[in-house]
């Protein structure tokens, strides 16, 4: 029987125990974590009934060879060709088959649950009915309106566990039973950051090469994502096509790799491109027979390295072993749809030291690198807002090697390259590092922070010199002592934030972490008024604890 890792064991036993409390569970772990073996081994202990809903028909087959490796017989309600390729699939891998259909515990995709021929099916109809423990794969579809909702309400008797890496959606809804979905409260594994420090999932590295591709204003659909078809129009009229193939013989040549495409005409384009190139490459998407896709994917994984281009068919759940190398040709503005594109590549494999992930579109500007830290929640979110996210440094892209790293450093962290500014006169030209400011500037800035610590005897002179009316030199220097006094509060914040930083970091670079951390240089915050300066105290004190990782 297949065991679980050592990580898996303690989600298993918080998803028991919440069950125990409540009706329906959300769990989430990180794509690649194995939370499809967490499920099936649930379903593997649970005493009764048990279904297991897929969110595509293609899915299937993955979620029935998860549970046959625990030696759990199952049902599957399916065309019969489609269990006829299940069967045969698990009698060679394992010798035998775990298909039958009388079995207590099954597996069902949701368009086949909600089809008028299964409600006019007795014998699924009684085994429905007796479901105590049913899991809904790729939770974060399941809302309460269309066929998601008549999917859980078929479970009346059940316990219901929900199980997605992504629990947020790009219509905003919430996925919570307060909001506009079923949980009732939510279990989570580890992230993907901490996946790959433990060896889980691989390290990767992230290119962001140039293209002419012009997204900006793209209109969104009634799900909060780009409109593909307007996209479509924008590659015909760039070279963005030609531009693929090029970023992948630089980043990624001899490597698997998977392209998640626009739609299904760019796809295919965009595979006569990479075969025009000498690289071997084939287009999936839904409407591909199933055998063909099976043999390509097979060919894909026990074949020589080659180019897998698809639309919607492995973004969500669908499993493609020996992925090296992911390459983002589609926009998106769906969180969860682009950490599922990356996720296909972070799985470890043997020889594999590290994924490669080219993201032409620049989908890392939009949601943040895949490994930052996010805050997940059941609630109802503007769905033109981003998942709040830990990521409080900005980053940039090294103009030489491509690759995103956060804004302080003065040099890319990746290559050495380093960037020239494009002045030396303000200090937002050189990110607010105050070292590089030419001596004019500099000076004006000293003068600037000399004038705000002006004592009381020096700046009556100073208001005489501004010609301020005797009338309202009072209640200016009134606001001059308020906002010394602030200022000192500052200045103590600053020095212990400067101190806590890495004690390898240079003085420049702790500079430009504090200008892109806050918004303001160092000394420019020096001279700020009292209002200015209580609300930067304030955010210095909110947050020193994600300023000093």
């Amino acid at each position: 029987m297949l065991a679980l890792r050592p990580y898996q064991e303690p989600v298993k036993q918080d998803v028991m125990d919440a069950l125990a409390q409540v009706r329906a569970v959300l769990l989430v772990m990180a794509t690649g974590s194995g939370k499809t073996v967490v499920f099936s081994s649930i379903m593997h202990d649970h005493v009764g009934s048990a279904a297991a809903v897929v969110h595509r028909r293609e899915i299937v087959g993955q979620i029935a060879i998860s549970l046959a490796k625990l030696g759990v017989k199952h049902r599957i309600i399916a065309p019969p060709k489609t269990i006829k390729m299940i069967r045969q699939k698990q009698l060679r891998l394992f010798g035998r088959s775990f298909v039958d259909p009388h079995a207590k515990c099954g597996v069902i995709s949701v368009q086949t649950l909600t089809s008028k021929a299964t409600s006019n099916n007795e014998d699924t109809r009684r085994w429905l009915s007796q479901i105590t423990l049913c899991v809904f794969d790729e939770g974060h579809h399941y809302v309460q309106t269309g066929h998601w909702a008549k999917a859980v309400g078929l479970m009346c008797n059940a316990k219901l566990l929900f199980v997605t890496a992504t629990p947020t959606r790009a219509d905003g809804k919430g996925l919570g039973s307060h909001a506009d979905g079923f949980v009732d409260t939510m279990v989570e594994g580890p992230g993907t950051r901490e996946l790959i420090a433990s060896g889980y999932l691989a390290p990767f590295r992230y290119f962001c090469p140039g293209t002419d591709l012009d997204v900006e204003g793209v209109r969104l659909t009634a799900t909060g994502d780009v409109n593909t078809q307007e996209v479509r129009q924008r590659i015909i009229r760039s070279h963005f096509v030609g531009d693929l193939v090029e970023h992948y013989q630089r980043f990624a040549a001899g490597l698997r790799t998977i392209v998640f495409a626009n739609d299904v005409a760019t796809a295919f384009e965009h595979a006569e491109a990479f075969r025009q190139a000498g690289v071997e490459a084939v287009a999936l998407h839904g409407g591909t027979e199933e055998a063909e896709r099976d043999r390509e994917l097979s060919r894909f994984e026990n074949g020589p390295p080659s180019v897998l281009i698809n639309v919607d068919l492995f973004d969500e759940g669908f499993d493609v072993p020996g992925v090296e190398a992911v390459i983002l040709a589609r926009v998106t503005e769906s969180l969860a749809k682009y950490l599922q594109m990356i996720g296909r590549g972070l799985r470890s494999l043997e020889g594999k030291a590290e994924a490669i992930i080219i993201d032409p579109v620049r989908n890392w500007e939009r949601h943040g690198l895949p490994i930052i830290p996010r805050v997940w929640s059941l609630d109802r979110r503007d769905k033109q807002s981003r998942t709040r996210n830990a990521e409080l440094v900005p980053q940039k892209i090294c103009t030489n090697c491509t690759q995103p790293f956060e804004a302080f450093y003065k040099v890319c962290p990746y290559c050495g390259t380093e960037p020239m500014p494009g002045g030396r006169a303000r200090p937002d030209q050189v990110d607010g590092d105050l070292l590089e400011l030419d001596l004019d500037a500099l000076s004006a800035l000293l003068d600037d922070i000399a004038r705000a610590d002006m004592p009381d005897e020096a700046y009556r002179f100073d208001q005489i010199r501004r010609n301020i009316p005797p009338i309202g030199r009072p209640p200016d220097l009134k606001r001059h002592r308020a906002a010394k006094y602030r200022r000192t509060v500052l200045r103590e914040l600053i020095a212990w934030w400067y101190g806590m930083q890495p004690s390898g970091r240079e003085l420049g670079e702790k500079h430009r972490r504090f200008y892109h951390r806050f918004g303001v240089d160092v000394g420019t915050a020096l001279t700020l008024n009292a209002t200015d300066t209580d609300a930067l105290i304030a955010r210095m004190q909110l947050n020193f604890t994600e300023d000093m990782r």
